[in-house]
């Protein structure tokens, strides 16, 4: 019985050896394929926004992705895929440059409303499938439940490996049918797991699917009320003008909440993307704060900046933004008429701090624990019926720690709250620190 256990012990780390091997050579790959899928997505988007709005800054968009989708895809290296997989990657690249090419064509179409929107669909529209189609094939069939089993198979081979101590133990003093329970216990609970995991993975790909399904429809929706708000379908009262004004509003809050599922998919995914540049943090800062002060005035808030002008980091400068407006505009939310909104950035040890402060409601330490779950919203929140959706602070965590950084919260119910960030400075401002 000692030798059987034995051999239990050693087939369950050969097991788990077998599956880390086989996920390794595929989750590279898959991860290359989602990306590329969501560079393509936001190429899409911003060709439809151009052909309706004929922006010049979408424009460039457009090229940005176009060229981010490139570089992904040519790190799916043919000769190393397969036959199958290298024809596909010829269709996908193949499909990528002819949308491109159709794009450019109805460029004259462009700002021009219906015809562009015809355009997008007789055209654009048709050739989606021709790309995602090879592309997806691209990602290796069964690499979801690869990647659940090499989540759960180093756990899996200690259960057992305990089992089968247990089961050798208790063989030797006449446990025999307690060992098999053991062994049974051990069988029903990784099946549980392996359940569980099967349902996020469901809820993951509904969000990210829904989400996508969404984004387009209002990227249209928006850019047709631009066109009516403009007054370039005809003058429009004031009452009018105030029900569209509503309708925007609410349509750039939905974009939003959209653009935030997303993210949060892709971070799940482990393909957040950012573009790395030097970004000067003294400015950022100032337009985060001059971004809120219309908020805050409407509260009687005082918000106040002390920066010292020395850092400097490699950052992408957009997400990083998005840190700043969401933990500004949470602390205007968050504290009361006649409050304190404090930002203030620093040198330290070569890292930019940058300390958000409030004299807000405060947070809980039971509710500190979870502060930066997605979907989780605070009890004081939900007692105030104050509005979000609990992905804010998931999403700043998710870019900050892309950042190689930090985030931190300190908070007293009923005294306020400081979230403190922490990013690596460039290497002049470390040097010079």
């Amino acid at each position: 019985m000692i030798a059987t256990s034995v051999a239990v012990m050693v087939l369950s780390y050969r097991h788990a050896a077998a599956q880390h091997e086989a996920v390794a050579q595929v989750h590279d790959r898959d991860k290359l394929v989602v990306l590329a899928e969501s560079y393509f997505w936001r190429e899409r988007e911003a060709m439809n926004e151009y052909l309706l709005s004929s922006n010049v800054a979408t424009l460039h968009e457009v090229g940005s992705f176009h060229a981010s989708f490139d570089r992904v895809t040519s790190r799916l290296d043919a000769g190393t895929i397969g036959p199958r997989a290298g024809r596909n990657l010829e269709l996908v690249e193949t499909a990528h440059k002819r949308l491109l090419d159709e794009f450019l064509a109805d460029r004259p179409a462009a700002g021009r409303g219906a015809t562009a929107e015809d355009a997008v669909v007789s055209q654009l529209k048709v050739l989606e499938p021709t790309l995602l189609a090879p592309l997806r094939q691209l990602a290796p069939p069964d690499d979801r439940e690869e990647r659940a089993r090499a989540a759960t198979a180093r756990d899996d081979s200690r259960r057992a490996l305990i089992a089968a101590v247990f089961a050798g133990l208790l063989a030797i003093g006449g446990g025999v049918a307690f060992a098999i329970y053991s062994v049974r216990l051990v069988r029903r609970i990784r099946a549980q797991n392996e359940q569980l995991l099967a349902l996020d993975r469901l809820k993951d790909d509904f969000v990210a699917s829904v989400s996508h399904e969404l984004r387009t429809p209002l990227t249209s929706i928006r850019g047709y009320l631009e066109l009516v708000i403009s007054g370039e379908v005809g003058q429009l009262s004031k009452e009018q003008e105030r029900f569209l004004a509503i309708v925007d509003r609410n349509a750039d809050r939905l974009l939003n909440v959209v653009g935030d599922l997303l993210f949060v998919s892709q971070v799940e995914a482990g393909v957040i993307s950012l573009e790395k540049k030097p970004v000067e943090l003294v400015g950022l800062l100032k337009e985060s704060v001059d971004a809120v002060r219309p908020a805050a005035a409407a509260k009687g808030l005082a918000v106040e900046l002390v920066a010292d002008d020395i850092a400097e980091v490699e950052a992408d400068r957009s997400r990083l933004a998005q840190v700043f407006d969401n933990l500004l505009s949470n602390a205007i939310k968050f504290t009361p008429e006649g409050g304190f909104v404090d930002i203030a950035l620093m040198a330290e040890g070569g890292h930019a701090k940058i300390l958000v402060s409030d004299t807000g409601m405060g947070i809980s330490l039971t509710d500190q624990e979870q502060l930066f779950t997605r979907f989780f919203r605070t009890a004081a929140a939900n007692e105030e019926a104050i509005q979000g959706t609990g992905l804010g602070l998931a999403i700043v965590k998710a870019i900050v720690e892309g950042h190689d950084g930090t985030i931190t919260v300190e908070s007293e119910v009923g005294m306020g709250t400081t979230f403190c960030v922490e990013l690596p400075l460039g290497v002049r401002e470390a040097v010079a620190a």
